[in-house]
This record gives C-alpha cells, sequence and structure tokens, in this order.
C-alpha cells in the first residue's frame, strides 16, 4: 500500500499560472469562435464583448478580444477596458492584467479616474501590491473609489500597517472616508492586536450618525466577533433598528468562531422563527457549529441538510463541505462517504475532511486510500491533508518512508513553514528528518511549549541521526538554562550523539547525571551507556558496568556481543552469546545470531561455520532476512557456494538484498560467469535490480579486468537506465579506462548528465594510466571551471601521472597546487608518488632531500621508491643511505630486499649480497610475481 502512496506524493508537479492561463486561453479562443466571426461588424464585436462580460465568461472575453486585436477588428474603449480588468482580475492572471495594462498606457485611458481604480484593484486581487501602489501614485485625481480601492488592496495582501497609513493620508487629502472605506478599515483592525482602533472606527460611526446603515452595522458585527467580544456584538445586534440575513449571518458566525456552538444554534432557530429564510451562508454556517458540537447537533445536521434539499437551489461545494464535516465529526462515516460519493464538485477541503474523519475514526488505510485518489484529481494537497497524512501514518506504525514523502511534498508546495505541518512532521519524524527543516519546525514551536520535554527529546533525536553533534550539545544546555526537566529518553538521546561525535568528557557527565539522579534502573538509559564506552574501545568499563547492572535484557545483550566483536574479541563475542542463554535464560534474537555469525566468519573455524549454519536453520532464523544474509556473506567469503545457494533457496524472503549478496560472493571472488548467470536468474525471478547489484557486477569486472564481460554488464546498465547514477558511471569509466578503451570511457564520462568529483576522478586516471598528462591536466582545469573542488585523491592521480609520463615540471606545479593554494594534507601516498617522480628521471639527490624534508610518517613505499631510483640509476651511496632508513622500519617486504641484495652485488659487495639473500630465505619470504590480466581487443 505505501508504494504508490509514496509514488503519488513524488509524482506531484505544479502548473504555474502564466502556463495554465496560456493553456484556458487556448481551449477558450476555439469555443468563443464557434459560434462567431470577426468578418462580423465592430458593433456586433462590441455586443459580443458586453455580453461575455455580463455572463461573468472571463476567459472568453479575454480570448475574443485578443483575436479582435491581432485580426485589428476592435478598438478597445473604456467600457471594454473595464471589463477587461474584472476579467484579469477575476482569473487572476497577473501576465495577462500587465499585457493589458501596456495596451492601457499605450492608448492613453490610463487618464480616467475609472480606469485606473479598475487597475489599482486589478493589481491588488493578483497580488501585486506594488504595481498597485504605483499606479495609484500615479493617478493625476483619485476619488473615494479609487481610495478604497488601494485600501482593499492591502487589507487584502496582508499590508494593514500600510492600509492605516493610507488611511490617514486619504484624511490629509480631505477625502471623506464613506462606509466601504471604513467597513474596510474595521477589516483591517480585526487582524491587530490593537483593539483602540477598531473602537475608534466605532467612535466615528457613531459621531457621523452611520449605524443607521445595516452594511456599516454587519460589519461593525464581523469585527467584534473577529476580535473576540461577542458581547459587544451581541448589544450592538440588540441595537440594530434594522436587520436582514446578513445580520444573523455575522452573529451566527461570530458564536461558532468563538466556541458558542450552543448560541450559534439558538441563533439560528431565532432566524427561522423571525420570518426569515436562512441563506446557503446562514445554513454552512450552522452546519460548521454542528460539526463543533459533535454527536449531540446530529439532529440539527440532519435538519440543515433536509432544508438544503427542499430549498431546491443551487448548493455550493462550500455548503456540501460544511454538511459533509457534521457526518464526519458525528462519527457517521458511511453517511459521509454517501454524500462525498454523490457530490457533484469537490475541491481540497472536501478531501481534507473525509480523511480527517477516517483518521479520528482510526481507520488510517481507508485515509491513505483516500488520499492516493486525492492526486489523480486534485493539483495540490493542502496543509490540513498533509497533517491528517501523518497521523494516518503514524497509526500505522513506522513507516518512515511515508513520512519522508510526505515531507518533501510539503516542501514542494511550500507548506514546510506551517505551524501545523511543522509540528505533526517534528513528531512523525522521531529519529529521522532533515535538521534544518526540523531546526526551524522545533524553533517555532518552541515559544509556545518552551518547557515540554518531549519536544526537545524529538529534536534531539534528529540532531542525533543527521550527524548534527554540536547543534545537539547546544540543545542539551539550552534544555538546562530554561529549566526544562531532562528524562531518560534525553540522556539515551544525549549519549547517542556523545557516542556518535566520540566525545568521552561529555558522555562522562551524562554517566555522572545518570548516577546522580538515579537512571541507572532504567535499564536503555544504561544499554546506552554501555554502546558509548563500546564505540570509544573502553571494553573493559563496558564489561564492568555491564556486570554490575541489576537488570538486563535482550538489548542489553546484544550490545554487549557485538561490542566485543566491533573491538576484535570474536570469541568473548561466542561466550556471552552462551552465557546469554545460560544465565539469564533469554532466547536469541535475529541481533544476537548475526552478531555470532560475524564472530565466527572473523574466526574462520569450519566446526563453527557448520555448528551456526545447523542452529539458524533448527531455530527457524533463516526465513529472518538478516541472519539469512549473514550467513550467506559468511560462507561466500570461504568460497563455501554450495552452503550459501542452500542458505539462499531456504530463505523465504529473498529480496534484491539477498541476491546481491549472493552476486556479491561470486564477485569477490573474481566469478563473474557464476555473477552473471545469477544475475539473469534473478531477472527471470522479476527481482528488481538495484544499484548496489550492478556496483557489485562492476567489482567483478575489475577483479579480471575483462573488457567483454565489461561490455556486457554496461549493456545491463542501459537497459536498466541506471547509466544517470553518478556512482556506477564513475566506476564504467574507470573500468573502461583500465581495460585500456579510453575513447569509450570519454564517450561515457561526456555523455553523463551529472559529475562529482569521484567522475572527474575516474577520467583523470584513466589519461594518466595512458600517460597522457596533457588531457588529464586540461580535465583537471575543466573540473576546476564546473565549480568541483578537488580533493586529495585528484592530486595523486595526476601526480602518478606525471611519474608514469616523466613530466617533472607539471608534477611538481600539481605538488605545490595542492599544498598551498589547496592547503591539503600530505600522505604517504602523495609523497611516494613525488619521490618516484623525482627518482625516475634520475633526480636521486632531490628526491632524497625532498623526502629527509617531510614532516609525515613516510612509511615503506616513499623510501622504496628511493631505492628502486637508486638502483636504476646507479647511486649507491644514496642507496644504501636509504637502505638503513629501510632496515629500522623492519620491513618484512621481499621485493625491497631482494632490491638492496642487487645493489650492493652490482656495488661489488657479494658478501654483503649473500646475507641478505640467506635472510629473507630463512624468513621464508617470497617474491610476489608480477601479474597481467587486462583483456582489451584488438
Amino acid at each position: 500500500m505505501s508504494a504508490p502512496f509514496f509514488f503519488f506524493f513524488f509524482s506531484f508537479q505544479t502548473l504555474s499560472s502564466s502556463h495554465l492561463s496560456l493553456h484556458i486561453t487556448r481551449s477558450a479562443l476555439s469555443h468563443s469562435f464557434t459560434s462567431f466571426h470577426l468578418s462580423h461588424t465592430p458593433l456586433t464585436l462590441r455586443s459580443r464583448l458586453r455580453h461575455l462580460s455580463r455572463a461573468g465568461d472571463h476567459l472568453g472575453l479575454l480570448s475574443l478580444f485578443a483575436r479582435a486585436r491581432r485580426e485589428r477588428a476592435v478598438d478597445p474603449d473604456r467600457p471594454i477596458y473595464l471589463s477587461l480588468l474584472k476579467s484579469s482580475a477575476a482569473l487572476p492572471s497577473l501576465s495577462l492584467l500587465s499585457s493589458l495594462f501596456a495596451h492601457i498606457l499605450k492608448s492613453g485611458f490610463q487618464s480616467s479616474i475609472l480606469v485606473s481604480t479598475a487597475v489599482v484593484d486589478a493589481f491588488a486581487k493578483c497580488s501585486d501590491i506594488g504595481s498597485a501602489c504605483k499606479v495609484f501614485d500615479g493617478m493625476p485625481e483619485r476619488d473615494v473609489v479609487a481610495w478604497n480601492a488601494m485600501l482593499s488592496g492591502y487589507s487584502r495582501n496582508g499590508h494593514a500597517d500600510a492600509a492605516l497609513d493610507l488611511f490617514r493620508e486619504m484624511g490629509l487629502y480631505g477625502e471623506k472616508p464613506n462606509s466601504l472605506t471604513l467597513s474596510v478599515l474595521l477589516q483591517v483592525s480585526s487582524g491587530s492586536d490593537d483593539k483602540r482602533i477598531g473602537r475608534s472606527i466605532h467612535g466615528y460611526v457613531v459621531r457621523h450618525c452611520e449605524l443607521g446603515d445595516v452594511f456599516l452595522g454587519n460589519s461593525l458585527l464581523v469585527y467584534y466577533n473577529k476580535v473576540g467580544d461577542v458581547h459587544v456584538s451581541e448589544r450592538l445586534f440588540d441595537r440594530m433598528g434594522e436587520r436582514n440575513v446578513v445580520s444573523w449571518n455575522a452573529m451566527i458566525a461570530g458564536y461558532t468562531q468563538n466556541g458558542l456552538v450552543c448560541g450559534a444554534l439558538e441563533a439560528f432557530h431565532l432566524l427561522r422563527d423571525g420570518g426569515l429564510n436562512p441563506d446557503i451562508v446562514a445554513l454552512e454556517t450552522t452546519l460548521q457549529a454542528c460539526a463543533q458540537l459533535g454527536e449531540d447537533a446530529i439532529d440539527d445536521g440532519k435538519l440543515i441538510h433536509t432544508l438544503i434539499i427542499k430549498s431546491g437551489c443551487f448548493v455550493d461545494v462550500y455548503a456540501m463541505n460544511s454538511l459533509l464535516l457534521v457526518y464526519c465529526r458525528c462519527g457517521k462515516m458511511d453517511s459521509a462517504q454517501s454524500l462525498f460519493d454523490e457530490m457533484v464538485a469537490r475541491n481540497i477541503v472536501s478531501w481534507n475532511i473525509l480523511v480527517d474523519g477516517y483518521v479520528r475514526m482510526k481507520c488510517p488505510e481507508k485515509a491513505l486510500a483516500l488520499i492516493r485518489c486525492s492526486r489523480l484529481t486534485e493539483s495540490a494537497l493542502s496543509s490540513e491533508l498533509l497533517v491528517s497524512s501523518l497521523q494516518a501514518v503514524r497509526l500505522l506504525c513506522g513507516h518512515v518512508e511515508l513520512v519522508e514523502s510526505i515531507h518533501c511534498l510539503a516542501i514542494a508546495m511550500g507548506l514546510d513553514s506551517d505551524k501545523f505541518v511543522g509540528t505533526s512532521l517534528l513528531t512523525a519524524y522521531g529519529d529521522c528528518g532533515e535538521i534544518g527543516y526540523a531546526r526551524k519546525f522545533f524553533d517555532h514551536v518552541l515559544c509556545k511549549m518552551r518547557k515540554e520535554t518531549f519536544l526537545w527529546n524529538i529534536m534531539l533525536s534528529i540532531c542525533s541521526h543527521n550527524g548534527c553533534f554540536s547543534e545537539g550539545f547546544e540543545l542539551l544546555r539550552s534544555m538546562q538554562c530554561k529549566g526544562c526537566p531532562l528524562d531518560a529518553v534525553t540522556l539515551v538521546n544525549g549519549l547517542s550523539i556523545c557516542t556518535q561525535s566520540q566525545n568521552f568528557f561529555s558522555g562522562k557527565a551524562i554517566h555522572g547525571y545518570v548516577l546522580r539522579n538515579k537512571f541507572e534502573v532504567v535499564i536503555f538509559a544504561t544499554t546506552s551507556l554501555l554502546e558509548f564506552y563500546i564505540s570509544l574501545g573502553l571494553l573493559n568499563v563496558a564489561c564492568h558496568l555491564f556486570s554490575t547492572m541489576q537488570y538486563r535484557n535482550i538489548v542489553t545483550w546484544n550490545t554487549m556481543i557485538h561490542g566485543c566483536l566491533q573491538n576484535g574479541f570474536p570469541r568473548l563475542t561466542l561466550k556471552l552469546f552462551h552465557f546469554m542463554q545460560q544465565k539469564d535464560g533469554f532466547v536469541p534474537d535475529s541481533t544476537s545470531i548475526a552478531g555470532v555469525i560475524e564472530a565466527i566468519a572473523l574466526r574462520g573455524q569450519k566446526e563453527e561455520r557448520k555448528f551456526i549454519h545447523q542452529y539458524v536453520l533448527e531455530s527457524g532464523f533463516v526465513d529472518d532476512e538478516f541472519v539469512a544474509n549473514s550467513l550467506i556473506a559468511m560462507h561466500s567469503r570461504f568460497h563455501e557456494f554450495d552452503e550459501a545457494s542452500s542458505v539462499f533457496s531456504k530463505a523465504s524472503n529473498q529480496g534484491t538484498i539477498a541476491w546481491n549478496n549472493m552476486i556479491a560472493g561470486y564477485s569477490y571472488h573474481g566469478l563473474i560467469e557464476n555473477a552473471l548467470s545469477l544475475f539473469r536468474l534473478m531477472k527471470l525471478n522479476n527481482v528488481d535490480a538495484d544499484s548496489v547489484t550492478l556496483l557489485t557486477l562492476l567489482q567483478a569486472c575489475r577483479k579480471v579486468s575483462s573488457l567483454s564481460y565489461l561490455m556486457r554488464v554496461h549493456a545491463f546498465i542501459s537497459k536498466l537506465g541506471f547509466e544517470s547514477d553518478v556512482l556506477i558511471g564513475s566506476s564504467v569509466v574507470n573500468l573502461y579506462a583500465k581495460c585500456g578503451e579510453l575513447r569509450t570511457a570519454r564517450q561515457f564520462f561526456d555523455g553523463m548528465n551529472s559529475k562529482t568529483v569521484v567522475s572527474w576522478n575516474s577520467m583523470i586516471q584513466g589519461y594518466g594510466l595512458h600517460g597522457n598528462v596533457e588531457v588529464a591536466g586540461e580535465l583537471f582545469v575543466k573540473m576546476q571551471k564546473s565549480g568541483l573542488t578537488p580533493t586529495a585523491i585528484t592530486f595523486l592521480i595526476l601526480i602518478s601521472a606525471c611519474s608514469h609520463a616523466g613530466d617533472i615540471e607539471k608534477g611538481q606545479q600539481f605538488f605545490n597546487l595542492m599544498t598551498s593554494t589547496y592547503s591539503l594534507a600530505l600522505s604517504r601516498e602523495h609523497v611516494s608518488s613525488i619521490i618516484d617522480l623525482l627518482g625516475r628521471n634520475g633526480l636521486v639527490e632531490e628526491a632524497h632531500e625532498t623526502l629527509m624534508k617531510m614532516p609525515v610518517n613516510l612509511g615503506v613505499h616513499s623510501w622504496g621508491a628511493l631505492l628502486s631510483a637508486c638502483r636504476v640509476h646507479g647511486n649507491f651511496d644514496v642507496g644504501f643511505d636509504v637502505a638503513e632508513n629501510l632496515s629500522k622500519l623492519n620491513s618484512l617486504n621481499c621485493g625491497y630486499r631482494v632490491l638492496l641484495s642487487n645493489m650492493r652485488a652490482e656495488a661489488g659487495r657479494w658478501l654483503d649480497a649473500s646475507l641478505i639473500r640467506n635472510k629473507y630465505s630463512s624468513l621464508t619470504l617470497q617474491k610476489v610475481h608480477g601479474v597481467s590480466i587486462v583483456d582489451s581487443f584488438s
């Protein structure tokens, strides 16, 4: 079930407003001109435009005008421009409005106060308040309608301060406000915390005897209800000389918004008793009150449903949503589903309501099924639906991939900063999530829940899982500074951060806190302490703590089993495995057995491998994917493919990981034909290959350096569509270069859509292997220009290439660039390469001097490279000095000893040469012979 849901979330696409306008305009063109031709007279065309405007066909009007302008069939006048502006604002389409405004400027109609006012209003409705302000400021004269348009624009776009400033400016210009002006100001004031502004407007209304205006009286009712002063709106309502349905609607809405649902239902019944017929707004608002009341309001809900049907008038989607909400909140999901299925029109709110109803009734499967369906009909999801989907996922327990997909969808929709989505995401994430978004959500919620320990714990867990250790420690300090109490979960999260960051002192501090506050009796807190000490290699401290524990569980034993394994004590792991069963009587789980299998694999004893194999089969753990894969890996390591195949065939869960494990076993031993045969069998069994599968096959090609096999694997990669995978692409480039097919490697590299430093390094290394330093250097420059920063491996490849090609100048340039410009740390490999470069070209003294100045621990290979150069160029003085340094390193490398023996013989020191040869013969050292297995085509 989760896979389709995951797909729908990730297949989310949003059509931009400009594309939408273009698409609708094109479709409307054909519709508008089906029964109308431009061969008609301009008078007929104007009539047609007026008809479309009156009918509210905004798309048809704009499309007809666009066609007429192209055909020069009409010259727009003021009424046409007013109609066009109204349509542009109704869509709304900023791109169309901008084009239309350009026409208005060109024609000179911007001087008309009506047209300019309409332009201001249209820009404001398209949320371009900046353009609206510019047009308003440029008007040569303004009337109260123009001022109202600008005020409404500020109010609509949430610029309350700007609206109040504009009203003061309106007074300075001597323009007297009308009822609409005051109504807009009341709307603006309702969003402010300062109630004095609204009361001042109320006082202005009283002083100017405007309270008899029903429209203004209703505006005052709405204002006081919005700011929570329902008692004031009640007194105003009682004193109103004239009331209409809107007045009653305002009171019903006020009661509902302020949680006084019984007052809302009473007002609804008084409205009906007073002889007024409730309109659809009254019915819808009363339904919201019923939804808040719940099961006790089901009778009122059904009554309103009956009134809606009896009215016979058009019922919009909002009213149907209100009715749907009542049934869902009252637990009548069958009725809700039937109503939803019968709805002629739905919007995203409809889906929200029904999904939330199923979540409330603990039916997550139905909720998620509905969300999948909504993706087919709705272009976007709302924040409410995202919150409901997260709640449904939590009811299903542990579907992290669904939480991640919802998070991605929230980011794509711009809802990741929404308070409710953010809080739900933070709660749902637990121990997974993006630290940047999570921290933003955390800081947002923290202002209201400063001392809620669980909130801090979630954030600490996210920091731990995402490796943000410094932020985690800062959170712990802030938690204590702000007086938020620490619980056992807090300590576990803190120890997890200490474990990952290897912070010994902070971990010891938490250990002290555990002891002082008696948390040692909490098993999972003490187990976290065990993990902390094990990760630092302090196995003796962990063993002492383990032995003093009053209570232990299977997790505690598993922690010690794997801890001994990690610290190189496989025998102790086996002992703990037996003690766990004998002393505490715990039955091993898959984690215990997997640890034991790994310990046996390290010990390498065949009898132990037979024992654990039989134990897994008899205990039924062969069906556990984790255990079966561990057992397959163990047998494959020792070339026991019959036993590995036996485990694989008996395992019930033969997923991609199990197949990859078997293929990896063959690849590790260079049995590429077996690996390919198994891969073909994998496809026949309809098991999907992943990037790991193909990387494993490429590893087998690397083992045998076979071009023919590489081409076959490349064909599989292309067929399965993995050529865009950066890791796979880099491996293919590297292998083609190693097999001598440099041209093919370069073609593949150039065709890669995305390249990382690894990709560039692979191609540079390919040219370096073939001694083409010039092209390798050009690629290096291109990589820098692409914005990628070269790594130490990049310079190692370049210096090695210069060494093979004998280009001292470029090699030293790269060496200096690495140390001075990029300040990269030198490794033994870098030193060996530069010494090899100098030594190969006869600069033995310079190489020896460079080697002596190096600050790093050079190891055997750097001295060995210089020794080889000394022998080639006959510089025995330096060579014997190098040999002394090699002897101090106690190297058992037979090759270097043979080289030194040959040098002694060439210098005529036969006795010394004989002593060296006798010494390595007595140590039974053998020189490894070089081999070449590169398979290429001629």
